[in-house]
């Protein structure tokens, strides 16, 4: 944050869009997708307005617009006060005991926060970033249930703290009351710019998330995903009406309004919580965009997804498979979860999630047989040592994807996984995509970038291409990574399924 830097309110910030830059762009890793996001703001004239799981404000600026005013979120954001734009930014908080690092990342941006408006010589209720805390809790039953574990966890945590970072950024964690036991987010990630610029998919921003489009980086620092930049279409009103409203009605104060491109899943504190762990689901028109996809797709599903955890999901695609001999199925699926994977973490959580993955995948992979093609990205060099972030040889390209393709008629691209906790409880926003053009484009992009050349017809059509898929990935799974001829090699179903464990009575919604 370069906090002494002059500031230049000139006018190019405020010239209107190029010619050359389009209505509809589709952003693969943060390499595209920030740059464009910065630009979007750059040239922001009245305001921001967002909603984020991170968004650290010390992230580096990659566009070279944004560079002209400083080097980081920090100074973007001060340049764009400084002309008048108002900035409205929730930045979802989470339990501080049972995920303080977390909410150490949110308090830290509230803190930039609070520099950033002095900084900038805000004008009052210029600039509001403030930490959203998801009104949902416990039950009092499972609450008792499971106090005596959540007051063991939190000395432990507070006793792993210096006295500065409990006062600082684990603000939540050292407070006298008693224990809240918050069991769900806003994982939302999503920006409405002037009214007329929407940046909406399942990329947050730190440093953390930044990968290129060659994924030429360790294993580790890997992150696939995908955003979208649209302009002036009735998406962009509908994601502010979504931005206006989601506070109020995941308190439960409001109804949801009605909207027709923009799906959600939102849920709210029961009327009568006393027993349940769960939320009132609200909406859940993201899960349900997904069925109605299965059933009516005539030759192809294609999907990108960080988790395949759902039974919901898992059963919907078996039904489909079996009522339409014709349908095939493409999905790409990280070769591990993340914590395993890079942070050696196999708690409860994670095992719970890995069984439910094999059981969601062997349910899917009975009902397609071999019209059932899934896959997992992989960087094409061997791998140079022993490690769990390991496929086929190779280091494994981490997938943060989000993505729905129905035949080439219908999109979904936004923030939820294709697990319970996405489908019922966690605030999700997404994008229907409908428009030949825009699916079009969209296809091609999602398609292309998994592969080193360029793709032919039958790589493409909906109805051929799992099978040119299947024979292609096949062939990378057994051959030197110099000779792929891309990314994607299968995926591996009993990879650590060692570790998998099932957790009866509990929920699939939790993870």
């Amino acid at each position: 944050m370069d906090l002494l830097k002059e500031e230049d309110v000139s006018d190019p910030a405020r010239a209107p869009l190029a010619d050359d830059e389009p209505e509809f762009d589709v952003l693969i890793t943060a390499e595209e997708a920030w740059p464009a996001f910065e630009r979007a703001v750059f040239r922001a004239k009245s305001h921001v307005h967002g909603s984020f799981r991170v968004f650290d404000l010390r992230t580096k600026l990659r566009s070279q617009e944004a560079q002209t005013v400083g080097e980081d979120w920090f100074d973007l954001l001060a340049h764009v006060i400084k002309r008048g734009v108002r900035v409205t930014l929730i930045v979802s908080d989470f339990d501080p005991i049972m995920a303080t690092p977390l909410h150490e990342l949110t308090w830290q941006t509230v803190r930039q926060a609070t520099a950033l408006t002095e900084v900038a010589d805000a004008a009052p209720g210029q600039v509001t970033i403030k930490a959203g805390l998801h009104p949902a809790r416990a039950g009092a039953l499972p609450w008792g249930l499971l106090l005596p574990a959540v007051i063991k966890r939190k000395w432990d945590q507070v006793a792993g703290l210096s006295k500065d970072r409990l006062k600082r950024q684990a603000v939540l964690l050292n407070r006298k009351a008693m224990p809240e036991l918050r069991t769900v987010s806003h994982h939302q990630k999503l920006a409405v710019i002037d009214d007329d610029t929407l940046f909406i998919g399942g990329l947050d921003l730190n440093e953390r998330r930044f990968d290129t489009l060659d994924h030429d980086r360790p294993a580790r620092e890997t992150w696939s995903d995908v955003h979208l930049l649209m302009r002036n279409g009735p998406e962009v009103a509908e994601a502010k009406a979504h931005l206006d409203s989601f506070l109020e009605v995941t308190a439960g104060t409001r109804a949801a309004p009605p909207l027709s491109h923009i799906r959600r899943t939102m849920s709210a504190p029961r009327r009568m919580q006393f027993p349940y762990l769960s939320p009132r689901t609200v909406v859940n028109e993201i899960e349900t965009a997904h069925i109605d996809s299965f059933q009516s797709a005539k030759h192809l599903i294609h999907i990108e997804t960080q988790f395949l955890r759902s039974s919901v999901i898992a059963n919907a695609l078996a039904e489909a498979a079996v009522k339409n001999a014709d349908l095939r199925l493409v999905a790409i699926l990280p070769a591990l979860p993340e914590t395993l994977a890079f942070y050696d973490e196999d708690g409860l959580d994670t095992r719970f999630g890995m069984a439910l993955q094999k059981e969601a995948v062997s349910t899917v992979q009975s009902a397609f047989g071999d019209r059932a093609t899934i896959a997992s990205p992989v960087r094409p060099v061997m791998s140079s040592r022993e490690s769990r972030a390991v496929l086929a040889g190779s280091p494994m390209v981490y997938v943060h994807n989000k993505v729905l393709v129905k035949d080439d008629s219908y999109a979904l691209i936004g923030s939820a996984n294709l697990n319970g906790r996405s489908m019922r409880w966690d605030t999700e926003a997404a994008v229907s995509i409908t428009q030949p053009s825009q699916l079009s484009k969209l296809r091609d992009r999602l398609l292309s970038h998994w592969w080193f050349d360029d793709l032919p017809d039958e790589a493409l059509r909906p109805e051929t291409l799992q099978q040119w898929w299947a024979s292609a990935i096949a062939k990378n799974g057994v051959c030197l990574p110099e000779n792929r001829t891309g990314f994607l090699v299968p995926y591996d179903p009993d990879n650590h399924v060692e570790l998998a464990r099932t957790l009866p009575g509990i929920t699939e919604n939790i993870v």
